[in-house]
């Protein structure tokens, strides 16, 4: 039979034309509606042409794939990555030392194991010189199976600041703005500025990088670019002076101040979180989105809770499983007090993978935590989502199942609205309409 399709919008094609359509036990648009079980996912294309009840199928339609036992989601957005980086417990300053060439093949092993997870989109917030447009250009070559990928390209940073090896230094109002005008012209979906040190040697989270005016001056210049922005800030003072600055996002978000005596200080370099929900009332004033790597740093802790089970800690990795175990307590709490603060429709959860002991193709790990932390199944699932699209600034596109978007779909076994668990079971990856991991009734398949 030869297959005809709907024009592009159409949720109801005409009677007696065929429609290839996907199947499951359950499908979560994300929308903010219910779960429509035993639902059916129109195809059109690379589009999506529809989402209905399976009652309302004929015996004309072609099914794709049925997962009857699996539940269907809009593709996952991870809105913070570095897909340059290995993650694997490497430092900084090591990580730096390889090659370009060998940064290159990082993230084309990166991005594919976080397509394999689910996520359809990641946005990278930055990577040394043009290693990451590269990748991009390889992949929409066709070379290789890819998220859509999002790129900030080298992110601003003083001299000798965080991701200083990145080399996009930029110092006063006019190296900051030339810097922002190369980025955009090189093709950076959006500016990733530094306003608080991080884990490069020679700087500290808690400290600033920035001035509000030299902030202030790389967003507007973006803005007339017509290019968002996106601010590291670990350290209180920091986020405060993006906030003031106008940027569009904030990353990490954990109001870090200097503390050396903290309980969880090995954690986070002498710090401990001071948080203050005026700035958080500020951040919805204004509008502006809230990345939280609820993450960062809890691979490391689940290695030593699994070292434990059988075997002795040495003294050092005792004190860092203390540390740890403290500092996700805190984190948490953080995370609850903005929810109870009203930052859940502005808030998304993100990896941070490729730094530290974050590899990719975990973000079923920071979901887990943030229902820990307050949020419900469909809450987490929606801020990597419907919000997470928002973030990247493509809510037309992607983060819903609705008619028109782009057919970018992960089916999970089970129900993970009410086990977020069942996010770890990934039973197939769609990308633009096309199978890129599939288990479909037992049987596994590439298209």
């Amino acid at each position: 039979m030869s297959e005809t399709f709907p024009a592009m919008g159409s949720s109801t094609p005409e009677r007696g034309v065929a429609r290839r359509y996907l199947r499951a036990r359950q499908v979560y648009p994300a929308t903010g509606a219910s779960p429509i079980q035993d639902g059916a996912v129109l195809l059109d294309g690379d589009r999506i042409a529809g989402v209905i009840p399976a009652r309302e199928l004929t015996d004309q339609d072609v099914c794709i794939a049925h997962y009857p036992e699996g539940t269907l989601l809009p593709g996952l957005i991870d809105a913070h990555c570095h897909l340059t980086l290995a993650g694997d417990g490497r430092t900084y300053e090591e990580l730096a030392a390889e090659s370009d060439a060998m940064m290159a093949i990082t993230s084309i092993y990166n991005l594919q194991q976080h397509l394999a997870s689910g996520v359809t989109t990641l946005r990278d917030n930055g990577g040394r010189n043009l290693v990451t447009f590269i990748v991009r250009e390889a992949c929409e070559r066709g070379y290789v199976d890819s998220p859509q990928l999002l790129l900030a390209g080298r992110p601003i940073t003083h001299t000798r600041g965080h991701f200083h090896w990145c080399n996009g230094v930029a110092d006063g109002h006019d190296e900051i703005r030339r810097a922002v005008r190369q980025l955009v012209a090189e093709g950076a979906d959006h500016i990733k500025l530094m306003a608080t040190g991080g884990g490069t040697i020679g700087t500290l989270p808690y400290l600033t990088s920035y001035t509000v005016d030299e902030l202030a001056v790389a967003v507007s210049t973006a803005h007339l670019l017509g290019t968002p922005t996106t601010a590291h800030a670990r350290g209180k003072d920091g986020i405060v002076n993006a906030v003031e600055a106008g940027v569009d996002c904030i990353e990490h978000y954990e109001f870090l101040v200097h503390d050396e005596s903290s309980a969880y200080a090995i954690a986070t370099d002498g710090s401990r979180i001071d948080y203050d929900p005026r700035v958080t009332a500020d951040v919805l004033e204004r509008g502006i989105f809230v990345s939280f790597t609820m993450q960062a740093g809890y691979g490391r802790l689940l290695d030593l809770r699994e070292s434990m089970t059988h075997r002795a800690l040495s003294a050092a990795e005792t004190r860092s499983r203390d540390s740890l175990e403290l500092y996700f307590e805190a984190k948490l709490a953080l995370f609850r007090q903005l929810l109870a603060d009203g930052l859940g429709p502005q808030m998304v959860v993100s990896t941070d993978a490729g730094c530290g002991i974050a590899g990719f193709g975990l973000l079923h790990q920071g979901l887990e935590l943030a229902v820990e932390g307050g949020m419900t199944p469909a809450e987490a699932i929606d801020s990597v989502t419907r919000i997470a699209a928002l973030v990247v600034g493509m809510p037309d596109a992607i983060g819903t199942i609705e008619t028109g978007k782009r057919a970018d779909l992960v089916v999970v076994a089970g129900d993970p609205l009410s086990d977020i668990q069942a996010m770890r079971s990934v039973q197939a990856v769609y990308r633009e309409g096309r199978a890129i991991r599939s288990i479909a009734d037992g049987a596994p398949v590439r298209i």
